[in-house]
């Protein structure tokens, strides 16, 4: 049973902390307007690097969230309400995608008239990359998200109501067929708004490449959120050094997976060497970025590596917040390398424009997620195995 000197509910100062992030994103957002005059181009591109990261994180959790209750987890409960709280942010990034939503004729080249009639791939490619298609699987897109991440959210929170075991159960089964539909949309929405930036280049394991990161990207932010909120008095016995360890290694895994999908699309467009394939590394081996190029293989994934492979790492909350710090970094950066040079092909640009945007995006990101964090408990109370989560043991000598 959950310890009574545990905090399972948001502080008032930690509630009232997410008005200064609402404030954060206001500033921001003033900014991102006033650059946007300035420079229309570079804001765009700025905006929709930071909205990729910030719904990175929200797909990364929604895919572990559906995968715990698959596969009826039980270690993982007092992390799951987290990781609920931060999907569910799709909804508001739903809004902030209005921006983009409205500029598409500045972000995507194939959107030209001219283009249109007279590129010869995009002539081939135009019975999906047209605008109307476009608009619809963008609204399928969210729509399959925030109904996804509204449905595990609220019946988590019901659960803890009712202690109703058997909407475990339901959840379980909603989870098989909502990853499908999710593993889709994701895919999909990599393909429409990343990958058709340059509308020459195509890779079939583009889709899987970008879920790869968003994982990564979702449980640096795991251990980090649980680890902060630690650090202010909460969950300080429900989420203890047994469950940072699983959170280590799967990390750990999953960045080895992100670096296995990201050589064999390398390595599969190297060998065939079709000039529409190699366009992208291409592009991306000239001035600064191809030092972001060869940064890529030892910061994201070889120190990465040795750093967490320790088992006293994963065991040390100190430790494990600094890999996870580091590889979120990587992860930022690395759909940075994805988005930017389409936008700036001489190198990389990184400026005030983009601490704008992530200044806007995070803040209202963050002020959303506090708010939905503090209306429950912080974790599932009523799920039926929480008591098996809080007494968990990984076997690993201490």
């Amino acid at each position: 049973m959950v310890e009574a000197s545990d905090t399972l509910r948001l502080s008032a100062k930690l509630q009232k902390s997410g008005t200064y992030f609402l404030g954060a994103g206001i500033v921001g957002a003033i900014l991102c307007v006033v650059l946007a005059f300035q420079n229309r181009h570079d804001f765009l591109a700025s905006y929709l690097t930071a909205f990729c990261f910030f719904l990175a994180l929200s797909l990364g959790s929604l895919f572990f969230v559906m995968v715990q209750q698959l596969a009826r987890s039980a270690w993982s409960v007092s992390v799951r309400r987290i990781a609920e709280t931060l999907a569910f942010n799709v909804l508001i990034l739903a809004v902030l995608f209005i921006p983009l939503a409205l500029s598409v004729h500045d972000i995507f080249t194939w959107t030209d008239a001219h283009v249109r009639a007279t590129d010869h791939l995009v002539i081939i490619k135009s019975a999906y990359l047209n605008l109307p298609f476009l608009y619809i699987r963008l609204i399928a897109y969210f729509a399959v998200w925030v109904g996804l991440a509204w449905y595990f959210l609220n019946t988590s929170r019901r659960q803890d109501q009712n202690r109703d075991a058997s909407l475990t159960q339901k959840m379980g089964r909603t989870a098989a067929g909502g990853l499908a539909l999710y593993a889709l949309a994701q895919t999909f929405f990599a393909f429409d708004w990343i990958m058709s930036l340059d509308p020459h280049w195509f890779s079939t394991m583009f889709g899987v490449y970008f879920f790869a990161g968003t994982v990564v990207a979702q449980y640096c932010m795991l251990i980090l959120i649980s680890a902060w909120l630690k650090k202010t008095g909460h969950l300080k016995t429900s989420v203890n050094t047994e469950h940072y360890h699983d959170l280590g290694k799967l990390l750990f895994g999953h960045n080895v997976f992100w670096t296995y999908i990201a050589f064999g699309q390398f390595v599969l467009i190297w060998y065939a060497n079709i000039p529409e394939e190699t366009a992208f590394f291409h592009h991306r081996a000239v001035g600064s970025w191809k030092t972001i190029s060869l940064m890529l293989p030892w910061c994201h994934f070889a120190i990465p590596f040795l750093f967490l492979m320790s088992h006293n790492v994963k065991r040390r909350l100190a430790a494990l917040c600094f890999g996870a710090l580091w590889l979120l970094v990587m992860c930022f950066i690395d759909i940075y390398w994805m988005i930017q040079p389409n936008f700036h092909p001489a190198g990389a640009h990184f400026g005030l424009t983009d601490v704008a945007a992530l200044l806007a995006i995070g803040g209202f990101c963050s002020w959303f997620f506090l708010r939905n964090l503090g209306r429950a408990s912080l974790i599932p109370e009523g799920d039926p195995r929480l008591e098996l989560c809080l007494s968990y043991d990984n076997g690993i000598p201490k």
